[in-house]
Protein backbone atom coordinates (compact mmCIF):
# COMPACT_ATOMS: atom_id res chain seq x y z
CA UNK A 1 0.00 0.00 0.00
CA UNK A 2 1.64 3.13 -0.77
CA UNK A 3 1.44 6.67 1.33
CA UNK A 4 -1.51 7.80 -0.42
CA UNK A 5 -3.36 5.24 -1.28
CA UNK A 6 -3.15 4.85 2.79
CA UNK A 7 -4.17 7.92 3.84
CA UNK A 8 -7.28 7.41 1.22
CA UNK A 9 -7.97 4.68 3.22
CA UNK A 10 -8.52 6.08 6.80
CA UNK A 11 -10.30 9.00 4.62
CA UNK A 12 -12.55 6.83 3.06
CA UNK A 13 -15.87 6.37 4.80
CA UNK A 14 -19.31 3.98 3.33
CA UNK A 15 -21.32 6.11 1.55
CA UNK A 16 -24.52 3.45 2.43
CA UNK A 17 -27.63 3.56 4.83
CA UNK A 18 -26.73 4.46 8.63
CA UNK A 19 -25.19 1.07 10.28
CA UNK A 20 -24.12 1.06 13.69
CA UNK A 21 -20.49 0.42 12.87
CA UNK A 22 -18.45 0.30 9.73
CA UNK A 23 -15.32 -1.98 9.38
CA UNK A 24 -12.95 -1.13 6.92
CA UNK A 25 -9.72 -3.68 6.53
CA UNK A 26 -6.94 -3.28 3.91
CA UNK A 27 -4.10 -5.31 3.46
CA UNK A 28 -0.51 -3.60 3.83
CA UNK A 29 1.67 -6.19 1.62
CA UNK A 30 4.76 -4.09 2.19
CA UNK A 31 4.98 -4.79 6.23
CA UNK A 32 2.72 -7.67 5.88
CA UNK A 33 -0.26 -6.10 8.05
CA UNK A 34 -3.76 -5.50 7.83
CA UNK A 35 -4.76 -1.76 8.22
CA UNK A 36 -7.78 -1.76 10.04
CA UNK A 37 -10.64 1.14 11.08
CA UNK A 38 -13.57 0.68 13.18
CA UNK A 39 -16.52 3.61 13.03
CA UNK A 40 -19.68 3.82 14.64
CA UNK A 41 -22.16 6.46 14.46
CA UNK A 42 -24.20 7.89 16.99
CA UNK A 43 -23.13 8.01 20.77
CA UNK A 44 -18.96 7.52 21.42
CA UNK A 45 -18.35 4.22 23.47
CA UNK A 46 -15.81 4.50 26.29
CA UNK A 47 -14.56 0.51 25.72
CA UNK A 48 -12.88 -0.80 22.57
CA UNK A 49 -12.46 -4.69 22.90
CA UNK A 50 -10.90 -7.33 21.06
CA UNK A 51 -11.61 -11.11 21.35
CA UNK A 52 -10.11 -13.60 24.35
CA UNK A 53 -10.73 -16.78 22.18
CA UNK A 54 -12.25 -17.47 18.84
CA UNK A 55 -15.12 -19.48 18.89
CA UNK A 56 -13.96 -23.49 17.59
CA UNK A 57 -10.76 -22.92 19.12
CA UNK A 58 -11.23 -23.50 23.15
CA UNK A 59 -8.11 -21.92 24.53
CA UNK A 60 -7.72 -18.08 25.38
CA UNK A 61 -5.44 -16.49 23.21
CA UNK A 62 -5.97 -12.86 23.95
CA UNK A 63 -6.00 -10.86 20.65
CA UNK A 64 -5.64 -7.90 21.85
CA UNK A 65 -1.82 -8.22 22.71
CA UNK A 66 -1.51 -8.66 18.86
CA UNK A 67 -2.71 -4.91 17.26
CA UNK A 68 -0.33 -2.20 17.36
CA UNK A 69 -0.78 1.58 16.49
CA UNK A 70 -3.87 1.92 18.04
CA UNK A 71 -5.13 5.34 18.21
CA UNK A 72 -8.30 6.75 18.80
CA UNK A 73 -10.87 9.35 17.20
CA UNK A 74 -13.50 11.54 18.56
CA UNK A 75 -15.68 13.82 15.76
CA UNK A 76 -12.26 13.66 13.63
CA UNK A 77 -9.69 14.97 16.72
CA UNK A 78 -7.38 11.85 18.25
CA UNK A 79 -8.21 11.47 21.99
CA UNK A 80 -6.07 9.46 24.48
CA UNK A 81 -6.43 6.09 25.64
CA UNK A 82 -5.61 3.48 28.21
CA UNK A 83 -5.32 0.05 28.28
CA UNK A 84 -7.80 -2.12 30.79
CA UNK A 85 -6.73 -4.94 33.10
CA UNK A 86 -6.99 -7.21 30.91
CA UNK A 87 -4.96 -7.10 27.32
CA UNK A 88 -7.75 -6.84 25.39
CA UNK A 89 -9.37 -3.88 25.84
CA UNK A 90 -8.94 -0.01 25.90
CA UNK A 91 -10.25 2.71 28.16
CA UNK A 92 -11.46 5.92 26.36
CA UNK A 93 -12.20 7.91 29.50
CA UNK A 94 -13.28 10.74 26.59
CA UNK A 95 -15.28 8.85 24.37
CA UNK A 96 -14.61 7.48 20.96
CA UNK A 97 -16.29 7.08 17.77
CA UNK A 98 -13.09 5.63 15.57
CA UNK A 99 -10.13 3.80 16.02
CA UNK A 100 -7.27 2.15 13.54
CA UNK A 101 -4.80 0.26 14.40
CA UNK A 102 -2.31 -2.50 12.66
CA UNK A 103 -2.43 -6.47 12.76
CA UNK A 104 1.08 -8.41 11.50
CA UNK A 105 0.65 -11.45 9.80
CA UNK A 106 0.34 -14.49 11.67
CA UNK A 107 0.29 -18.10 9.91
CA UNK A 108 1.27 -20.59 12.27
CA UNK A 109 -1.97 -21.39 14.14
CA UNK A 110 -5.23 -21.11 12.28
CA UNK A 111 -7.20 -19.03 14.85
CA UNK A 112 -4.74 -16.61 14.68
CA UNK A 113 -4.45 -16.99 11.22
CA UNK A 114 -3.57 -13.73 9.53
CA UNK A 115 -1.87 -13.53 5.66
CA UNK A 116 -0.90 -10.86 3.94
CA UNK A 117 1.13 -10.74 1.30
CA UNK A 118 1.60 -9.61 -2.64
CA UNK A 119 -0.94 -11.93 -3.80
CA UNK A 120 -3.75 -12.05 -0.85
CA UNK A 121 -4.98 -11.38 2.28
CA UNK A 122 -6.79 -14.05 4.35
CA UNK A 123 -8.24 -13.58 7.84
CA UNK A 124 -10.12 -15.11 11.23
CA UNK A 125 -12.45 -12.64 12.39
CA UNK A 126 -11.72 -12.75 15.98
CA UNK A 127 -8.18 -12.39 15.40
CA UNK A 128 -8.61 -9.03 13.68
CA UNK A 129 -11.79 -7.04 14.50
CA UNK A 130 -12.48 -5.59 17.86
CA UNK A 131 -15.44 -4.15 18.92
CA UNK A 132 -16.45 -0.72 20.77
CA UNK A 133 -18.60 -1.92 23.83
CA UNK A 134 -22.47 -1.62 23.68
CA UNK A 135 -22.63 -2.06 20.02
CA UNK A 136 -21.88 -5.63 19.33
CA UNK A 137 -25.69 -6.26 19.33
CA UNK A 138 -26.07 -3.85 16.24
CA UNK A 139 -25.83 -4.05 12.96
CA UNK A 140 -22.27 -3.73 11.53
CA UNK A 141 -20.78 -3.52 7.67
CA UNK A 142 -17.53 -4.43 6.73
CA UNK A 143 -15.76 -3.27 3.81
CA UNK A 144 -12.46 -4.96 2.60
CA UNK A 145 -9.80 -3.29 0.06
CA UNK A 146 -9.39 -4.81 -3.50
CA UNK A 147 -6.17 -5.06 -3.48
CA UNK A 148 -4.24 -5.59 -5.24
CA UNK A 149 -5.77 -4.40 -8.33
CA UNK A 150 -7.77 -7.22 -10.02
CA UNK A 151 -8.10 -8.85 -6.68
CA UNK A 152 -11.65 -11.04 -5.98
CA UNK A 153 -12.42 -11.37 -2.18
CA UNK A 154 -14.66 -13.99 -0.60
CA UNK A 155 -17.10 -13.88 1.99
CA UNK A 156 -19.86 -15.74 3.34
CA UNK A 157 -21.59 -12.56 4.78
CA UNK A 158 -24.44 -10.72 2.88
CA UNK A 159 -23.15 -8.77 0.18
CA UNK A 160 -23.87 -4.87 -0.29
CA UNK A 161 -21.72 -3.34 -3.43
CA UNK A 162 -20.21 -4.52 -6.06
CA UNK A 163 -16.95 -3.44 -5.60
CA UNK A 164 -17.06 -0.28 -8.24
CA UNK A 165 -15.58 1.86 -5.59
CA UNK A 166 -12.70 -0.31 -4.97
CA UNK A 167 -14.13 -2.20 -1.72
CA UNK A 168 -16.35 -5.52 -1.32
CA UNK A 169 -18.69 -4.55 1.13
CA UNK A 170 -20.76 -7.17 3.64
CA UNK A 171 -23.40 -6.74 6.31
CA UNK A 172 -23.83 -8.47 9.36
CA UNK A 173 -26.67 -8.90 11.91
CA UNK A 174 -24.05 -7.93 15.34
CA UNK A 175 -20.25 -8.41 15.68
CA UNK A 176 -20.91 -12.72 16.68
CA UNK A 177 -21.85 -12.85 12.72
CA UNK A 178 -19.74 -10.46 11.26
CA UNK A 179 -16.33 -12.18 13.09
CA UNK A 180 -17.66 -15.48 11.92
CA UNK A 181 -17.23 -14.98 8.72
CA UNK A 182 -13.51 -15.25 7.45
CA UNK A 183 -12.24 -13.72 4.24
CA UNK A 184 -10.17 -13.96 1.84
CA UNK A 185 -8.89 -11.61 -0.74
CA UNK A 186 -6.37 -11.59 -3.55
CA UNK A 187 -5.79 -12.30 -7.68
CA UNK A 188 -4.50 -15.83 -7.50
CA UNK A 189 -8.10 -17.49 -5.61
CA UNK A 190 -9.40 -19.96 -7.59
CA UNK A 191 -12.79 -20.74 -6.77
CA UNK A 192 -15.92 -23.11 -8.54
CA UNK A 193 -20.02 -22.64 -7.62
CA UNK A 194 -22.39 -25.48 -6.95
CA UNK A 195 -25.99 -25.19 -5.97
CA UNK A 196 -27.59 -27.47 -3.83
CA UNK A 197 -31.47 -26.50 -2.85
CA UNK A 198 -31.32 -23.50 -5.22
CA UNK A 199 -28.58 -22.26 -2.87
CA UNK A 200 -25.22 -21.30 -4.15
CA UNK A 201 -21.94 -22.81 -2.60
CA UNK A 202 -18.72 -22.13 -3.61
CA UNK A 203 -15.09 -23.91 -3.19
CA UNK A 204 -12.92 -21.60 -2.69
CA UNK A 205 -9.11 -22.40 -3.05
CA UNK A 206 -6.14 -20.33 -2.03
CA UNK A 207 -2.96 -19.39 -0.78
CA UNK A 208 -1.21 -22.08 -3.12
CA UNK A 209 -4.17 -23.46 -5.15
CA UNK A 210 -2.73 -24.77 -8.46
CA UNK A 211 -2.92 -28.68 -7.67
CA UNK A 212 -6.43 -28.70 -6.85
CA UNK A 213 -8.82 -30.10 -9.01
CA UNK A 214 -11.80 -27.87 -8.46
CA UNK A 215 -14.22 -30.20 -10.41
CA UNK A 216 -13.63 -33.45 -7.92
CA UNK A 217 -13.94 -30.97 -4.75
CA UNK A 218 -17.50 -30.11 -5.67
CA UNK A 219 -18.87 -33.35 -6.38
CA UNK A 220 -18.04 -34.41 -2.99
CA UNK A 221 -18.87 -31.23 -1.28
CA UNK A 222 -21.92 -31.39 -2.76
CA UNK A 223 -22.36 -35.15 -1.75
CA UNK A 224 -21.48 -34.56 1.82
CA UNK A 225 -24.08 -30.83 1.87
CA UNK A 226 -26.83 -33.41 0.16
CA UNK A 227 -26.96 -35.74 2.54
CA UNK A 228 -26.41 -33.68 5.58
CA UNK A 229 -29.14 -31.35 4.69
CA UNK A 230 -31.51 -35.08 4.51
CA UNK A 231 -30.69 -35.11 8.51
CA UNK A 232 -32.00 -31.70 9.33
CA UNK A 233 -34.38 -30.96 6.43
CA UNK A 234 -33.03 -28.05 5.42
CA UNK A 235 -29.82 -25.27 4.91
CA UNK A 236 -29.89 -22.74 7.27
CA UNK A 237 -27.99 -20.31 5.16
CA UNK A 238 -28.36 -18.44 2.08
CA UNK A 239 -24.73 -19.10 0.81
CA UNK A 240 -21.63 -21.17 1.54
CA UNK A 241 -18.20 -21.80 1.02
CA UNK A 242 -15.68 -24.22 1.40
CA UNK A 243 -12.55 -22.37 2.29
CA UNK A 244 -9.60 -24.37 0.98
CA UNK A 245 -6.27 -22.93 2.60
CA UNK A 246 -4.15 -25.16 0.63
CA UNK A 247 -0.78 -25.19 2.34
CA UNK A 248 -1.86 -23.42 5.02
CA UNK A 249 -1.08 -24.10 8.96
CA UNK A 250 -3.26 -27.24 10.19
CA UNK A 251 -6.71 -27.73 11.35
CA UNK A 252 -10.14 -26.30 10.02
CA UNK A 253 -12.17 -24.15 11.65
CA UNK A 254 -16.02 -24.41 11.45
CA UNK A 255 -18.86 -21.37 10.81
CA UNK A 256 -22.16 -20.74 10.41
CA UNK A 257 -22.22 -20.44 6.30
CA UNK A 258 -18.30 -21.54 5.58
CA UNK A 259 -15.32 -23.28 6.68
CA UNK A 260 -11.26 -22.95 6.58
CA UNK A 261 -9.77 -25.98 6.01
CA UNK A 262 -6.49 -26.33 5.79
CA UNK A 263 -5.51 -29.06 3.30
CA UNK A 264 -1.84 -29.86 1.74
CA UNK A 265 -0.93 -29.22 -2.19
CA UNK A 266 -1.66 -33.13 -3.04
CA UNK A 267 -4.95 -33.15 -1.11
CA UNK A 268 -7.65 -35.20 -2.51
CA UNK A 269 -11.09 -34.55 -2.25
CA UNK A 270 -11.92 -37.89 -1.52
CA UNK A 271 -9.33 -38.91 0.76
CA UNK A 272 -10.22 -35.15 2.95
CA UNK A 273 -14.25 -36.13 2.60
CA UNK A 274 -14.57 -37.03 6.62
CA UNK A 275 -12.74 -33.65 7.21
CA UNK A 276 -15.14 -31.70 5.20
CA UNK A 277 -18.30 -33.31 6.34
CA UNK A 278 -17.07 -33.24 9.94
CA UNK A 279 -16.84 -29.41 9.37
CA UNK A 280 -20.41 -28.56 7.47
CA UNK A 281 -21.64 -31.25 10.25
CA UNK A 282 -20.84 -28.49 12.12
CA UNK A 283 -22.79 -25.94 11.03
CA UNK A 284 -25.89 -27.53 12.12
CA UNK A 285 -23.90 -29.10 15.71
CA UNK A 286 -22.35 -26.15 17.13
CA UNK A 287 -23.18 -23.19 14.88
CA UNK A 288 -26.86 -23.42 16.15
CA UNK A 289 -27.24 -26.38 18.00
CA UNK A 290 -25.64 -25.21 21.15
CA UNK A 291 -25.22 -25.57 25.01
CA UNK A 292 -26.55 -22.18 27.12
CA UNK A 293 -22.88 -21.69 27.92
CA UNK A 294 -22.10 -20.21 24.35
CA UNK A 295 -25.82 -19.37 23.65
CA UNK A 296 -24.90 -16.12 22.96
CA UNK A 297 -21.21 -16.12 22.83
CA UNK A 298 -18.95 -14.58 25.26
CA UNK A 299 -15.86 -13.58 23.70
CA UNK A 300 -14.09 -11.98 26.58
CA UNK A 301 -13.77 -15.23 29.23
CA UNK A 302 -14.18 -18.98 28.64
CA UNK A 303 -17.29 -20.91 27.60
CA UNK A 304 -17.47 -23.54 30.20
CA UNK A 305 -19.55 -26.42 29.07
CA UNK A 306 -19.10 -30.22 29.46
CA UNK A 307 -20.94 -31.13 26.28
CA UNK A 308 -17.73 -30.94 24.15
CA UNK A 309 -17.77 -34.48 23.69
CA UNK A 310 -21.19 -34.07 21.66
CA UNK A 311 -20.43 -30.55 20.32
CA UNK A 312 -16.97 -31.80 18.42
CA UNK A 313 -16.92 -35.83 18.73
CA UNK A 314 -20.64 -36.62 17.85
CA UNK A 315 -19.82 -34.02 14.55
CA UNK A 316 -17.15 -36.30 14.06
CA UNK A 317 -19.34 -39.34 14.54
CA UNK A 318 -21.30 -37.86 11.77
CA UNK A 319 -18.93 -37.32 9.70
CA UNK A 320 -18.38 -40.77 9.45
CA UNK A 321 -22.10 -41.72 9.15
CA UNK A 322 -22.82 -39.08 6.15
CA UNK A 323 -19.85 -40.16 4.05
CA UNK A 324 -21.44 -43.71 4.22
CA UNK A 325 -24.79 -42.69 3.81
CA UNK A 326 -23.96 -40.48 0.71
CA UNK A 327 -21.60 -43.47 -0.82
CA UNK A 328 -18.25 -41.62 -0.16
CA UNK A 329 -17.24 -43.97 2.57
CA UNK A 330 -18.10 -48.00 3.58
CA UNK A 331 -19.52 -49.40 6.69
CA UNK A 332 -16.44 -51.69 6.88
CA UNK A 333 -13.93 -48.71 6.54
CA UNK A 334 -15.71 -46.75 9.07
CA UNK A 335 -16.20 -50.13 11.23
CA UNK A 336 -12.34 -50.36 11.17
CA UNK A 337 -11.58 -46.88 12.16
CA UNK A 338 -13.86 -47.22 15.34
CA UNK A 339 -12.47 -51.04 15.77
CA UNK A 340 -8.78 -49.02 16.29
CA UNK A 341 -10.21 -45.96 18.08
CA UNK A 342 -11.94 -48.42 20.82
CA UNK A 343 -8.63 -50.49 20.89
CA UNK A 344 -6.82 -46.99 21.09
CA UNK A 345 -8.99 -46.07 24.07
CA UNK A 346 -8.44 -48.65 25.60
CA UNK A 347 -4.78 -48.52 26.46
CA UNK A 348 -5.52 -44.80 27.71
CA UNK A 349 -4.46 -44.79 31.84
CA UNK A 350 -6.36 -41.48 31.87
CA UNK A 351 -9.55 -42.91 30.90
CA UNK A 352 -9.99 -44.24 34.51
CA UNK A 353 -9.09 -41.29 35.82
CA UNK A 354 -10.98 -38.30 33.40
CA UNK A 355 -14.91 -38.59 32.01
CA UNK A 356 -15.77 -37.06 28.72
CA UNK A 357 -17.36 -34.56 30.69
CA UNK A 358 -14.58 -33.51 32.54
CA UNK A 359 -12.09 -33.34 29.50
CA UNK A 360 -14.72 -31.01 28.35
CA UNK A 361 -15.35 -28.71 30.87
CA UNK A 362 -11.30 -29.00 31.47
CA UNK A 363 -9.84 -27.70 28.23
CA UNK A 364 -9.25 -23.91 28.55
CA UNK A 365 -6.72 -25.12 31.61
CA UNK A 366 -5.06 -27.71 29.18
CA UNK A 367 -5.41 -25.63 25.82
CA UNK A 368 -6.37 -28.58 23.95
CA UNK A 369 -9.14 -30.94 23.34
CA UNK A 370 -6.81 -33.65 25.16
CA UNK A 371 -4.71 -32.07 27.33
CA UNK A 372 -5.83 -34.72 30.24
CA UNK A 373 -5.19 -37.55 28.43
CA UNK A 374 -8.61 -38.16 27.16
CA UNK A 375 -9.04 -36.44 23.81
CA UNK A 376 -13.25 -35.84 23.52
CA UNK A 377 -13.20 -35.83 19.78
CA UNK A 378 -12.38 -39.23 20.01
CA UNK A 379 -14.08 -40.51 22.86
CA UNK A 380 -17.02 -38.08 22.14
CA UNK A 381 -17.58 -39.88 18.48
CA UNK A 382 -17.18 -43.15 20.00
CA UNK A 383 -19.59 -41.96 22.40
CA UNK A 384 -21.96 -41.36 19.58
CA UNK A 385 -21.83 -44.28 18.12
CA UNK A 386 -22.61 -46.41 21.23
CA UNK A 387 -25.85 -44.42 21.87
CA UNK A 388 -26.76 -44.56 18.28
CA UNK A 389 -26.32 -48.62 18.41
CA UNK A 390 -28.21 -48.58 21.98
CA UNK A 391 -31.35 -46.13 20.42
CA UNK A 392 -31.72 -48.62 17.63
CA UNK A 393 -31.59 -51.63 19.80
CA UNK A 394 -33.65 -50.62 22.56
CA UNK A 395 -36.74 -48.99 19.78
CA UNK A 396 -36.36 -52.00 18.06
CA UNK A 397 -35.10 -50.29 15.00
CA UNK A 398 -37.34 -47.63 14.94
CA UNK A 399 -35.37 -44.79 16.54
CA UNK A 400 -31.21 -43.73 16.28
CA UNK A 401 -29.18 -40.86 17.29
CA UNK A 402 -30.63 -39.63 14.53
CA UNK A 403 -33.54 -38.73 16.08
CA UNK A 404 -31.74 -36.80 19.09
CA UNK A 405 -29.85 -34.51 16.79
CA UNK A 406 -33.17 -33.19 15.00
CA UNK A 407 -35.03 -32.90 18.18
CA UNK A 408 -32.14 -30.72 19.03
CA UNK A 409 -31.99 -28.77 15.92
CA UNK A 410 -35.42 -28.78 16.33
CA UNK A 411 -35.83 -26.72 19.74
CA UNK A 412 -32.84 -24.77 18.41
CA UNK A 413 -35.23 -23.14 16.03
CA UNK A 414 -38.20 -22.26 18.19
CA UNK A 415 -35.35 -19.58 20.06
CA UNK A 416 -34.20 -21.07 22.71
CA UNK A 417 -31.30 -20.24 24.51
CA UNK A 418 -29.03 -23.13 23.70
CA UNK A 419 -29.62 -26.61 25.44
CA UNK A 420 -29.22 -27.46 29.23
CA UNK A 421 -26.02 -29.72 30.02
CA UNK A 422 -29.24 -32.68 30.71
CA UNK A 423 -31.01 -32.39 27.30
CA UNK A 424 -29.22 -34.76 25.72
CA UNK A 425 -29.45 -37.67 28.23
CA UNK A 426 -33.36 -36.47 28.28
CA UNK A 427 -33.67 -37.07 24.48
CA UNK A 428 -31.55 -40.23 24.77
CA UNK A 429 -34.27 -41.82 27.28
CA UNK A 430 -36.76 -40.69 25.61
CA UNK A 431 -35.93 -42.15 21.83
CA UNK A 432 -33.90 -45.39 23.59
CA UNK A 433 -35.63 -45.76 26.89
CA UNK A 434 -34.91 -46.39 30.47
CA UNK A 435 -31.79 -48.48 29.40
CA UNK A 436 -30.08 -45.59 28.03
CA UNK A 437 -29.59 -43.27 31.10
CA UNK A 438 -27.01 -46.18 32.24
CA UNK A 439 -25.58 -46.01 29.58
CA UNK A 440 -25.01 -42.64 28.76
CA UNK A 441 -23.92 -41.73 32.48
CA UNK A 442 -21.34 -44.66 32.12
CA UNK A 443 -20.35 -43.01 29.02
CA UNK A 444 -20.30 -39.57 29.80
CA UNK A 445 -19.77 -38.64 33.37
CA UNK A 446 -17.62 -42.05 34.83
CA UNK A 447 -13.99 -42.48 34.12
CA UNK A 448 -15.30 -46.27 33.28
CA UNK A 449 -14.40 -48.20 30.52
CA UNK A 450 -17.39 -47.57 28.28
CA UNK A 451 -19.68 -50.76 27.96
CA UNK A 452 -19.08 -51.97 24.74
CA UNK A 453 -19.43 -55.66 25.39
CA UNK A 454 -23.35 -55.05 26.56
CA UNK A 455 -24.10 -52.68 23.81
CA UNK A 456 -22.67 -54.14 20.72
CA UNK A 457 -23.74 -57.88 21.30
CA UNK A 458 -27.31 -56.55 21.28
CA UNK A 459 -26.43 -54.52 17.82
CA UNK A 460 -24.89 -57.50 16.26
CA UNK A 461 -21.42 -56.74 16.32
CA UNK A 462 -18.32 -57.83 18.19
CA UNK A 463 -15.15 -56.19 19.28
CA UNK A 464 -11.90 -58.66 19.16
CA UNK A 465 -8.16 -57.96 19.02
CA UNK A 466 -8.84 -54.28 17.27
CA UNK A 467 -11.66 -55.10 15.34
CA UNK A 468 -15.13 -54.46 14.79
CA UNK A 469 -17.47 -57.05 12.94
CA UNK A 470 -20.51 -58.60 12.82
CA UNK A 471 -21.69 -61.45 15.00
CA UNK A 472 -22.32 -64.87 12.68
CA UNK A 473 -24.12 -66.23 16.18
CA UNK A 474 -26.18 -62.64 16.65
CA UNK A 475 -30.05 -63.06 17.20
CA UNK A 476 -31.80 -62.29 14.18
CA UNK A 477 -33.08 -58.83 16.03
CA UNK A 478 -29.64 -57.75 16.73
CA UNK A 479 -27.95 -58.65 13.01
CA UNK A 480 -30.99 -56.66 11.59
CA UNK A 481 -29.57 -53.59 13.93
CA UNK A 482 -26.25 -54.28 12.15
CA UNK A 483 -27.36 -54.23 9.00
CA UNK A 484 -29.22 -51.82 9.38
CA UNK A 485 -26.08 -49.15 10.58
CA UNK A 486 -25.28 -46.38 10.01
CA UNK A 487 -28.53 -45.58 7.59
CA UNK A 488 -31.44 -43.80 8.49
CA UNK A 489 -34.87 -46.14 10.80
CA UNK A 490 -37.79 -45.78 9.44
Amino acid sequence: MTARSASLFFLTFCGLTAHTATYTVAPSPATREAIVEVRIEGEPSTEFRMAAWAPGDYRIVNFGRLLSNVRFFKQGEEVPAERGEDPNSWQVSSGADRVTYHVNSRTSIFTEDLRVNDREMFFNGPAVLGWFHGRQHEEHTLRILLSPVGASAFCALDPVASGEDGYATYRAPNYESLVDAPVVVGTTIRSLEFAVQGKPHWIVAYNRPQSLNLETWSSVAKRVVEETSRLYGQLPYARYLFMLDVGGPGGGLEHAASTRMAVSVNSTAQATAQFMAHEFVHTYNVKRIRPSALQPIDFTKPAVTGALWWLEGVTDYYARVVCVRAGIRTRTEILGQLGREISLLSRQPRRLQVSANESSRRVWEANNSSGFGIDYYMKGALIGFMLDLAIRTESRGERSLDDVMFALWSESQQGKAGFSETRIRELCVMFGGDALGDIYDEAVFRAVDMPWERVLRRAGLAFDDGRLFEMMDATQEASQVARNWPYRTP
